[in-house]
C-alpha cells in the first residue's frame, strides 16, 4: 500500500487549495449550496444505469403495506427526488434529508410524479430523526446516502426505531471493492479528497457488515456492479430487511426527543424543518478562519500526516508537563479538597486500589494517600519520562503498572477490581465521554467513587462561550484531539452513579478558553 499512500499525498496536494478552504470552514458552507446542481446533472444518469435494478428492488413495496393498506414511506436523504418514479400509487411519503437546498429540486421532482401523498419534508440528519415516532412506518428507503453518514449504526438504529413490527428497509450503496482489486487501490488512492466533492462521501465503507450486525430478521441482500467499471464507485449492495421485534425494543434506547406531526394542513402543504444560522455562527466561522490562517502550518503538517505523530511523541508531552506545572499551582487548594477522603473508599482488605485514566506526567501522586496501590493508563506511551520523575519524586505510592489503553477500552482492567478512578483533563480529549464513564463503573467496585476535574463549556450566554467556539477546531487539532465544549456535567447526570457531588469552578487562566471547570466525585 506504499504506492497507494504516496499517490493518495499526491492529489492530495493537487487539491491543496480545497483542503484549505475546508479547514477555514468555509468548503462545507459553499459546496452544500453547490451539490444540489451536481446532483440534479448526475442523479438521472445513475437512475438509467440501475434503472432495471431499482425496478426490481422496488416491485413488491405494496407488500409491506399497514392493516390500513396505506403503505406510509420514509425516504432518508432524499436529495432531489430520484427514486419517486418507483414508488407505488397512493403512498404517504415523508422526505428527509440534511441539506436545505435540495428543496427546489425536490419540489420539482414532486411535481412530475402526482401519484404520490407528500406528508412532510423534514431536514434531518440519518442519524437523528426524532421527528419522527417510533413504529410509525412502512418502509424505509435508504439509496447512496450510508456512504456519507457520519454513524452508519446509528442510522441503522433510527430505521429499526420508526420501523414497525414487519416493516422493511430497502437500501442501495456503493461500498468498498474487494480488497485484492485495483478498484480497492484506486478507492483507497481517492478516499480523501473524494469527502470534498461527494458532501461527505467515503469510497471504502463495508455497508454491508453493518448491515449484517444490525438486528434484522432477515436480510436480502447481494452485491452489483454499477458501469462504467473503472470508476471507485462502481461496487454496489442493494436488498432489503426486515425488523424483528425485538430490534424495536433494543433500539428504544436511541430515542431523544418525539415531535408529532398532528396540526392541521391542506394535502398539498409541505413542511420544512430547518435549523436557522445565527449571527454569532457567522462570526464565530469569521474569527475561525482568521485563526487557523495564523495556525495554517500546523494544518498543512496535518495534511501531510507529519503533525499528529510529532504532537504525541514531542509537542504533547514536552507540553503537558509543562502546563501541568502552571495548572497545579492555580488548583493545588482544590485538589487537595477533592482528595481529602479518597482513603475512605479504602476496601474491607485494608488496601487502597486506585486506577488513573489519563496519567500523564503524574501530576496526580502528590495527593495520593500513603501506600494506596496505583495502576496508571494512557492512550499515549510517550508520557514516560515526565512520568518517572513524577514517580521518583511522590515513592510513598506504590506503582503497580502502566497500560497504554484509552478510557473506552480498558479491558486489561478485571471489573470491579478498583476502589476508585481518578480522571483529571482527561474527558475533554477522549472520542466517547459516555463509553469511559461505562467503563469507570465497569472496573469500579460496588461503593467504589471516580473522582473528576475537567474544563468544560463555559455559559453559552458568555463571552468565554463565544471564544470556546472560536477556538475550537485549532484547540483541537494542536492539543491532541482537546474539545472545548464538552458539557461533561450533563454526562456525569446521565451515567449510574448512585451518589453525585460536583462543583462548577474557574480556574486562574487568564485570557485562556479552558478556565470554567468541575470538579467532584461520584460513588458507584
Amino acid at each position: 500500500m506504499l504506492l497507494a499512500s504516496f499517490l493518495r499525498r499526491c492529489v492530495q496536494l493537487l487539491l491543496l487549495p480545497v483542503h484549505g478552504l475546508a479547514c477555514l470552514g468555509l468548503w462545507d458552507s459553499f459546496y452544500k449550496k453547490v451539490f444540489p446542481y451536481v446532483m440534479a446533472k448526475v442523479a438521472p444518469m445513475y437512475n438509467h444505469k440501475v434503472y432495471k435494478q431499482k425496478q426490481e428492488l422496488f416491485s413488491n413495496l405494496r407488500k409491506f403495506a399497514g392493516p390500513s393498506g396505506q403503505l406510509i414511506l420514509l425516504e432518508i436523504g432524499t436529495g432531489t427526488g430520484t427514486n419517486f418514479q418507483f414508488y407505488p400509487p397512493g403512498c404517504r411519503l415523508t422526505c428527509t434529508d440534511p441539506n436545505p437546498n435540495f428543496r427546489k429540486f425536490l419540489l420539482k421532482s414532486l411535481s412530475e410524479n402526482r401519484h404520490l401523498k407528500l406528508e412532510h419534508v423534514v431536514v434531518a440528519s440519518g442519524e437523528d430523526l426524532h421527528q419522527i415516532l417510533d413504529g410509525t412506518v412502512d418502509v424505509v428507503v435508504c439509496t447512496l446516502v450510508l456512504c456519507s453518514v457520519t454513524s452508519t449504526e446509528k442510522v441503522l438504529m433510527e430505521v429499526l426505531r420508526v420501523l414497525r413490527l414487519g416493516g422493511a428497509f430497502y437500501f442501495l450503496e456503493h461500498v468498498a471493492a474487494d480488497h485484492s482489486s485495483w478498484t480497492y487501490f484506486w478507492q483507497r488512492v481517492c478516499d480523501p479528497v473524494w469527502k470534498y466533492f461527494g458532501d461527505g462521501c467515503s469510497l471504502s465503507r463495508e455497508t454491508q457488515k453493518e448491515l449484517e450486525k444490525t438486528n434484522f430478521s432477515e436480510l436480502n441482500l447481494r452485491r452489483i456492479h454499477v458501469t462504467p467499471y473503472w470508476i471507485p464507485t462502481s461496487p454496489h449492495i442493494i436488498g432489503l430487511d426486515h425488523t424483528l421485534k425485538r430490534s424495536l425494543l433494543k433500539a428504544r434506547s436511541f430515542i431523544r426527543n418525539v415531535f408529532q406531526f398532528n396540526s392541521p394542513r391542506t394535502p398539498k402543504e409541505v413542511r420544512i424543518l430547518c435549523p436557522t444560522l445565527e449571527m454569532t455562527e457567522a462570526s464565530v466561522l469569521l474569527f475561525r478562519a482568521c485563526l487557523a490562517l495564523l495556525a495554517m502550518p500546523i494544518y498543512l503538517l496535518s495534511f501531510l500526516g507529519i503533525w499528529k505523530p510529532f504532537c504525541r511523541k514531542i509537542f504533547f508531552p514536552f507540553f503537558l508537563e509543562k502546563f501541568s506545572a502552571i495548572h497545579e499551582k492555580k488548583t493545588k487548594k482544590q485538589k487537595q479538597e477533592l482528595f481529602r477522603n479518597l482513603p475512605d473508599f479504602t476496601s474491607p482488605s485494608g488496601e487502597l486500589k486506585l486506577l488513573e485514566i489519563g496519567t500523564g506526567c503524574g501530576a496526580n501522586f502528590q495527593f495520593y494517600p500513603p501506600g494506596c496501590k496505583v495502576t496508571c493508563t494512557d492512550i499515549n506511551p510517550h508520557f514516560q519520562q515526565g512520568l518517572l520523575r513524577s514517580m521518583n519524586k511522590n515513592q510513598h505510592v506504590h506503582y503497580e503498572r502502566f497500560l497504554v489503553a484509552a478510557g473506552e477500552d480498558l479491558h486489561q482492567v478485571p471489573s470491579g477490581s478498583v476502589d476508585a478512578v481518578i480522571c483529571t483533563l482527561v474527558l475533554c480529549s477522549v472520542h466517547s465521554v459516555n463509553g469511559t464513564l461505562k467503563e469507570v463503573l465497569r472496573v469500579l467496585r460496588p461503593g467504589g467513587a471516580f473522582y473528576f476535574l475537567e474544563h468544560v463549556a463555559a455559559d453559552h450566554s458568555s463571552w468565554k462561550y463565544f471564544w470556546q467556539q472560536i477556538c475550537y477546531p485549532t484547540w483541537k487539532l494542536v492539543f491532541d484531539g482537546c474539545c472545548l465544549t464538552r458539557e461533561i456535567w450533563k454526562n456525569l447526570e446521565e451515567a449510574n452513579f448512585s451518589e453525585l457531588k460536583l462543583q462548577h469552578i474557574s480556574v486562574a487562566l487568564p485570557w485562556t478558553p479552558i478556565q470554567p471547570h468541575i470538579i467532584g466525585y461520584a460513588v458507584k
